[in-house]
């Protein structure tokens, strides 16, 4: 064999061995850490699972939940930071298999895995992975790149961490959010009375246009910072349920830069709740008696001596 024979062969083999060793790469997930530094940039994040899927849209500093479509609402932070910092932290170990058939045996599939994507404003996506069920350590996760078959062990995030994919399980239930300190004016209509309240400095305040005792007017705002619905109305169950026939009780919260409008409907006879919504595209939520009673404060509560 010539010399120029076993130069082109080596050229050859080197190639070869080469565009092995790229294939070899590739199947190997060398991102231990998927989702580190992309949670920080996601602007949506959406958990599937079989058919069903949540979304959830960051814009302005705050979070909203919804389905494929609208409408959005307010989504509780208190959920989705811890679930954006636990994967900011996962770190994906050892690898459990290779083998695709496997993957029902770790609910790794797309029917029994939870399917997370990270998308950026663009709708680029920037981080993404089928999340299996716990392993028997309970420190461990079965985790699976989406577009490879091998399934791995992963730590720093447990099932529970992904929540369910049930929209109202990711809605906050804060009844309102203004500061209290830019709350400006609140007027209550109830049955047969009206409670006009109005901030004339920072700890003075007039009712229907005279002297208020601040006190009780601090301690109602404080009041409803603190207040949460009691559920959400399957308006499926409510057919009958409207914004509009929401006549109740009224409450405006006015602030120095929001507003909040929030109507209530009679008390359903069969719960012993009220029906409420501050607005058509925001849904219908209910309220508990304790609830409604710490929100609807008659005049004489709040009368000087």
């Amino acid at each position: 064999m010539s010399l120029e024979t076993l130069k082109k062969l080596s050229v050859a083999a080197a190639i070869l061995l080469l565009i092995w060793m790229m294939y070899v790469y590739r199947q190997v997930p060398h991102e231990k850490t998927p989702f580190a530094k992309m949670a920080d940039k996601a602007d949506q994040i959406i958990l599937s699972q079989g058919s069903r899927a949540v979304v959830m849209r960051r814009g302005a500093g705050q979070w909203k939940v919804g389905l494929a479509s609208a409408p959005f609402y307010a989504a509780d932070s208190e959920l989705i930071k811890p679930l954006l910092s636990n994967l900011n932290g996962l770190q994906v170990e050892d690898e459990i298999t290779d083998r695709a058939d496997r993957a029902a045996d770790y609910d790794v599939t797309a029917e029994t895995g939870i399917h997370v994507r990270l998308l950026d404003a663009r709708q680029a996506g920037l981080a993404e992975g089928i999340f299996g069920k716990q392993a028997p350590d309970f420190g461990h996760i079965y985790f699976r790149y989406s577009d490879k078959p091998n399934v791995y062990l992963a730590r720093g995030l447990i099932r529970g961490d992904l929540g369910r994919m049930e929209l109202n399980y990711w809605r906050s239930r804060q009844l309102f959010d203004i500061p209290e300190a830019k709350i400006q004016s609140i007027v209550i209509e109830g049955k047969g009375f009206t409670t006009d309240l109005k901030r004339v400095s920072t700890d003075t305040w007039t009712l229907n246009g005279k002297p208020a005792d601040s006190g009780f007017v601090n301690a109602l705002i404080g009041t409803y910072a603190h207040s949460h619905v009691d559920d959400f109305v399957d308006t499926a169950a409510y057919p009958n349920l409207t914004f509009e026939g929401l006549t109740y009780a009224h409450l405006r919260v006015m602030g120095t830069d929001t507003s909040f409008d929030l109507r209530i409907g009679a008390q359903d006879p069969k719960t012993k709740r009220y029906p409420a919504s501050a607005g058509k595209d925001q849904g219908l939520v209910w309220l508990s008696q304790a609830t409604l009673d710490s929100l609807l404060k008659k005049p004489a509560v709040f009368k000087t001596k």
